[in-house]
């Protein structure tokens, strides 16, 4: 199963043999700057696609795997009856990505964290986590 991790500046989904092998690729990265909102989603399959490229999806069971909606990206790594983190990025390769987790309720919180400490006016905001210029 794919594991969310932050590592330095970057979110990084580490994919599992079986997801590797469905869509060529060990990891997932998006810059910690690009981060935008971050939610649990407690069903995930519901808002997931079934055409994955590359990647593979089985309906009400799991999907994993690259998709396009409205010219956005997403990655999705997702098994029914798991709860997901979801995160949503801007400016970065993945502008969504959707993973299951086993204590997907800390992860998103652990990101959540982060994304509130950068807010404006903030004084914990310095070192090397910045949000970006407007």
């Amino acid at each position: 199963m794919a594991e969310v991790r932050v590592e330095g500046n970057d979110i990084v989904v580490r994919l599992g043999t079986f997801e590797a092998l469905v869509t060529f690729r060990r990891q997932v990265r998006v810059p910690l700057a690009s981060l935008r909102m971050v939610q649990v989603e407690g069903s995930p399959m519901t808002g997931v696609p079934l055409l994955l490229v590359p990647g593979l999806a089985w309906a009400k069971s799991f999907a994993v795997g690259c998709s396009r909606k409205g010219g956005r990206r997403e990655f999705v790594a997702v098994y029914a009856h798991r709860p997901a983190v979801v995160v949503d990025a801007e400016g970065a390769r993945w502008d969504r990505l959707v993973i299951s987790q086993r204590d997907a309720g800390a992860m998103a919180a652990e990101l959540a964290t982060m994304l509130l400490g950068r807010a404006p006016g903030n004084p914990a905001r310095r070192g090397a986590f910045r949000a970006p210029l407007e």
